[in-house]
């Protein structure tokens, strides 16, 4: 060697970022769209007629009249925030949070009235589901699963 000693540093080679696969965005961004058009439609049919949602989740409910009323009457105005979130790609993880929590609590609710008739504020058909015991745990165990998958990147 001849004793010249260099110090510049080789640059790095250029790192690449990990391709992402099309399969997982596109199920992500059609998870993402169905919850939002689902609690879209969900707040639009309660907003619509507000009254009857109040009425029906003071009956459904061992809530106190207190509470019950103006949580009935906040959670559309909720849901069609989150769902406008999702569907415009603003804020989407904290929407998708946000449902994914009222998702666990629809869930909990579903799996301790078992056999009660469903409140029909979905989009789903309601035709025959009140007989269905199992149907409200598979649509709202579903939509918590697409909530999870839009948090889940």
């Amino acid at each position: 060697m001849s004793g010249l000693q260099t110090d510049c540093l080789t640059p790095p080679a250029a790192v690449k970022p990990p391709r992402r696969r099309w399969p997982g965005i596109a199920l992500r961004l059609g998870c993402r769209y169905a919850l939002g058009c689902v609690f879209l439609m969900a707040a639009v049919t309660k907003i619509t007629d507000l009254n009857a949602f109040v009425t029906l989740v003071e009956t459904r409910t061992e809530l106190p009249h207190w509470f019950a009323a103006p949580a009935a009457a906040f959670l559309p105005w909720l849901e069609l925030t989150c769902a406008a979130c999702l569907l415009s790609g603003k804020a989407v993880r904290e929407a998708a949070t946000i449902l994914a929590v009222l998702l666990v609590g629809l869930l909990f609710h579903a799996l301790t009235h078992l056999g009660q008739p469903d409140c029909g504020c979905w989009v789903f058909p309601r035709i025959g589901t009140e007989t269905i015991w199992w149907w409200p745990l598979l649509r709202n165990s579903a939509l918590l699963l697409c909530g999870l998958r839009v948090l889940w990147k």
